[in-house]
């Protein structure tokens, strides 16, 4: 029984002694309102970015242009001889985009707002 009240004993001097409190003072006043966030200029509040995909085949067919986990993004039926011209509006973490046409499967890199593909 006294081992049992010595563990105890033991044991919340432990718990005791190792609760303390916070040493950060958080004095910064939180904004209450967007009025009062304070945000760098530069910072970009936009979440998607508007890509201008033209593609163009040697054949007729469906495309599908998805993101690097196969989500499809859309589809179109592109003919010989035409250049087919779409807009995408992406999620801005989008890096990759992936067109699948005929078999054929490409990794493009999203480099700029203006891509055009040939097959």
């Amino acid at each position: 029984m006294k081992k049992i009240a010595f563990i105890f004993a033991i044991a919340l001097t432990i718990v005791f002694t190792s609760c303390k409190k916070d040493r950060f003072d958080d004095n910064a006043p939180k904004p209450e309102n967007m009025e009062e966030l304070t945000v760098p200029s530069s910072f970009d509040w936009k979440t998607t970015k508007d890509i201008q995909l033209t593609l163009s085949a040697p054949s007729n067919g469906i495309v599908e242009v998805t993101n690097p986990q196969n989500i499809a993004y859309q589809k179109a039926f592109l003919t010989v001889g035409q250049a087919y011209t779409m807009k995408l509006s992406l999620p801005t973490y989008e890096k990759n985009i992936k067109i699948r046409f005929m078999g054929q499967e490409v990794l493009i890199e999203l480099t700029g707002s203006i891509i055009n593909h040939s097959f």
